[in-house]
């Protein structure tokens, strides 16, 4: 059971690469707006719809490192935006990957990083734009991938992650100039070296 958290800020391409690396490695992908749209739908983007987001985040990877005998996929491809510098971020960090490391299943944190350029291009991607409705709003995307630049630190210090998160496999990627595709093949080759790494470790 492994999950794969692809972590960067807004428009970095996470989506796209995890859809890239759900044909390279055993694996589905659950990206960051798919749950939240659910509720949103009904509700709005309100405490509440985050609050119900998160628990079925939580109980879908409950569920999956309980019952592997069912499972339809050997791992999960989580994407998702993370605040480093905010409370309560590395809480949640932990508390999903060590439903997997408790029932000796691997993470693999990649954390993704691209020019500022890039990511304002990226946010205008057809792709990104069908997939989050949220995201439609061109003005009002592109005014909150800058305000949450400012607020808040959404790349990792050095040696922050592996750090903070006992455990886990860390690995990180500026993509500006790869295609998702290139990305998802240096992580899946990636995760096969720290698989064979770890078979081939003594006792």
């Amino acid at each position: 059971m492994d999950l794969v958290l692809l972590v960067g800020p807004q428009a970095v391409g996470k989506m796209t690469v995890g859809r890239a690396l759900e044909e390279q490695i055993e694996a589905k992908l659950l990206y960051n707006h798919e749950t939240i749209d659910i509720f949103a739908r009904f509700l709005g983007y309100t405490k509440e719809t985050f609050g119900l987001s998160d628990w079925m985040r939580k109980s879908l990877f409950k569920a999956f490192v309980e019952h592997p005998e069912t499972n339809q996929t050997q791992g999960i491809i989580f994407t998702v935006v993370v605040g480093f510098d905010m409370a309560g971020e590395y809480q949640f960090l932990q508390e999903i990957t060590e439903l997997f490391t408790q029932k000796n299943g691997q993470v693999y944190f990649v954390e993704l990083e691209a020019d500022l350029d890039e990511r304002l291009k990226r946010n205008k991607s057809e792709f990104r734009l069908q997939a989050k409705p949220s995201k439609r709003d061109l003005v009002f995307s592109e005014n909150e991938l800058l305000a949450m630049m400012e607020k808040h630190r959404l790349n990792s210090n050095e040696h922050e992650v592996e750090q903070k998160l006992a455990g886990i496999h860390y690995l990180r990627i500026n993509n500006t100039h790869s295609s998702p595709e290139d990305t998802a093949t240096q992580i899946s080759q990636w995760i096969e070296r720290e698989k064979s790494n770890k078979i081939s470790l003594p006792d």
